[in-house]
């Protein structure tokens, strides 16, 4: 294969067009795109793909033979710099069933539990954890996640991995702990013998869908019902093995945004206290991108775009433009933390970056390697995706400081584009570019002047640029404007942060933005939420006070309100507060998390954002947490 790394070597080859359903129009002509490096958006953690089922065949491949193929994938500089492993535990079918032919027989994923009385067989995968092993010994940082297609066939309802008589939930009613037990046990064994900690274990796969059937050719199981009752189940198995939170759960990779999404919002505290992270695929329900975004940024967990393809691909446009415009979607709209695509390696030409010789153990790049290689190679692992106003592009900053520009042009003619750069405080003087084209190449074109803050170019048809300027500082944090909105009993929203009712009243606190950002809310006798609108009944004196929400938008930008509230009542008169030892805080003693400074033999009081108390002890697993000091109560971030 010939050198594909960042000095731009070319190689071609040809690709099919294919058609299904489309979702994206041709690019627009819009000249003018401003960058705003003050919108800072979600960390990128980088680009993917699952193992099953290439890496079950692929791992039989010889040592030298697969060190190649693994450059390929991983190679930040002359490969694709993939740092996410999605590996498949496998349920294992029924003895006799021989059905699961899909991925030129790599859909046969064996399973490490192949009878309910036996022992643990792991012996069992061995190729699959062969590619994972090599991949977490090559990789800097690279980050694992397990997740289940099928529990195995003495768990299911049918007997059998691929579904059900009728496409319906397949896990016995009696089996839920069993299937926990299981995934994590796996999960266990992977961590204490061959090194491996998968930061998530995801126990679906397009769980809603309703087309997992018996004797279908590859493993599937319907789960429409009951998610929250599989999350905590396997949330208390990872915490019963020491697994917790290091292993913490994701779900629930819907096919359809919209299915993960009404998903998501179904999922109890409890349940959701066990996830890290949502997971979808992005095959439909595109106009429900922003929508997940919002639900789960609201409950401080981070979004994958977990799976996808051309499942639902029409029209002529050319495949791996297509797909770029699929990622340019998931990452603007969906602001996801991760893209991973469904398989390196699919035998449909559509389907895959590489075509892989099983038999003669080779492999050869097609159009959309190259086309990932235009994101994956610039916008690395701890980018911060920013934001800018066109569709068609994306924009990062990188841990290093450079701005990353991408251009996608799906049309039939060249567009000009002028990107603004007038909010950084300092950026370079040139950027470098490389091109995408068809049929597939990417290779370095001559560098960009950037003028006055500003750079022009022009995005040649069926192409995709990236352009990388060093030295890109500033952007001021805008935070959201908070209208602070109340209702008495079911009169009208008055704007006011001062609200004065009657014992027995009822009151309802609704500021905005209406939609999308994080709340959090304390106020008086301990009152915590982590709810935008505020419900009281039947109020009494106990409950006069002030009322402050800190607003944390997608840019992660604060801004706060208090709302005062005083309650008539002569039996529990209001008294104000004595607020002057409340913003105080002790010396710093070697703590400090995020500006959060507590001195070593502090009381404190640490909850998840959902209000669930976890200990006290700040010593938890990357996230945002609450934290009560005394009458303060705090969020902190841990990194």
């Amino acid at each position: 294969m010939m050198g594909i790394g960042k000095d731009f070597k070319v190689s071609g080859v040809a690709l099919a067009a294919f058609c299904l359903a489309g979702l994206f129009a041709p690019a627009h002509a819009q000249t003018k795109v401003v960058v705003d490096p003050g919108k800072k958006y979600q960390v990128f953690e980088g680009w993917g793909t699952s193992l099953c089922w290439w890496a079950v065949k692929a791992g039989a491949w010889s040592e030298a033979n697969r060190s190649k193929l693994l450059g390929a994938i991983a190679d930040p500089d002359t490969g694709l710099g993939y740092t996410i492993f999605r590996y498949n535990i496998g349920g294992g079918d029924q003895p006799g069933h021989n059905h699961l032919d899909k991925g030129d027989g790599g859909a046969n994923v064996p399973g490490y539990k192949p009878t309910e009385k036996g022992d643990f067989d792991w012996t069992a995968d061995p190729y699959q954890r062969t590619i994972a092993i090599e991949l977490s010994k090559r990789v800097k940082s690279p980050i694992f996640e397990a997740f289940s297609n099928s529990p195995p066939w003495w768990m299911t309802k049918s007997g059998c991995v691929s579904g059900s008589s009728d496409g319906s939930d397949n896990l016995k009613e009696d089996y839920f702990d069993d299937f926990a037990d299981y995934l994590s046990e796996v999960a266990l064994h992977f961590k204490k013998e061959w090194g491996i900690t998968f930061r998530t274990v995801e126990p679906f796969n397009e769980p809603s869908a309703g087309w997992w059937k018996s004797n279908g050719g590859q493993e599937g199981c319907g789960f429409k019902n009951n998610q929250t009752k599989m999350i905590v189940e396997l949330g208390k198995a990872l915490q019963k093995k020491g697994l917790f939170p290091e292993t913490s759960v994701s779900a629930a990779d819907e096919t359809n945004i919209g299915d993960a999404l009404n998903q998501f919002n179904k999922y109890s505290s409890e349940a959701l206290s066990y996830m890290f992270q949502v997971n979808t695929h992005s095959y439909s329900g595109g106009d429900n991108r922003a929508k997940l975004f919002n639900a789960a940024f609201a409950k401080d967990k981070k979004v994958w775009q977990s799976e996808t393809g051309p499942l639902h691909k029409s029209g002529d446009e050319n495949i791996a433009l297509w797909m770029a415009g699929v990622i340019l979607a998931d990452l603007r709209d969906m602001k996801a933390s991760a893209w991973v695509d469904w398989q390196i390696g699919d035998p449909a030409e559509n389907w895959r970056s590489l075509a892989l010789n099983h038999s003669k153990q080779t492999f050869s790049p097609n159009a959309r390697y190259y086309m990932h290689a235009a994101f994956s190679r610039y916008i690395r692992p701890g980018s911060r995706i920013i934001d800018s106003d066109n569709g068609n592009t994306l924009a990062a900053l990188t841990p290093e400081g450079a701005l990353v520009l991408i251009v996608r042009n799906s049309g039939s003619s060249d567009v000009k584009y002028e990107f603004d750069l007038g909010e950084f405080v300092k950026i370079g003087t040139s950027a470098k570019v490389a091109r995408f084209e068809l049929p597939g190449s990417l290779t370095k074109q001559s560098d960009i002047v950037v003028s006055g803050k500003a750079l022009s170019m022009t995005a040649k048809s069926n192409t995709i640029t990236t352009m990388v300027i060093e030295g890109a500082e500033g952007g001021v944090c805008k935070p959201d404007t908070i209208i602070p909105y109340v209702k008495v009993h079911n009169g009208g929203w008055n704007e006011t942060t001062d609200v004065q009712v009657n014992k027995g009243d009822s009151l309802v606190i609704g500021p905005h933005p209406w939609e999308g950002g994080r709340w959090v809310w304390s106020g008086p006798n301990n009152f915590t939420s982590t709810d935008r609108e505020i419900r009281f009944k039947n109020l009494d004196g106990k409950s006069s006070g002030y009322y402050k929400a800190v607003h944390t938008n997608a840019s992660g930008c604060d801004a706060s309100v208090t709302i005062k509230v005083v309650v008539d009542d002569p039996e529990n008169p209001f008294v104000e507060p004595d607020t002057t030892q409340e913003d105080s805080t002790t010396a710093i003693r070697n703590r400090n998390l995020a500006g959060f400074e507590i001195g070593p033999n502090e009381p404190i009081q640490v909850f998840d954002m959902q209000g669930r108390f976890l200990g006290h002890s700040l010593k938890q697993a990357p996230g945002t947490y609450l934290v009560r000091q005394g009458k303060n109560l705090r969020q902190v971030r841990i990194k």
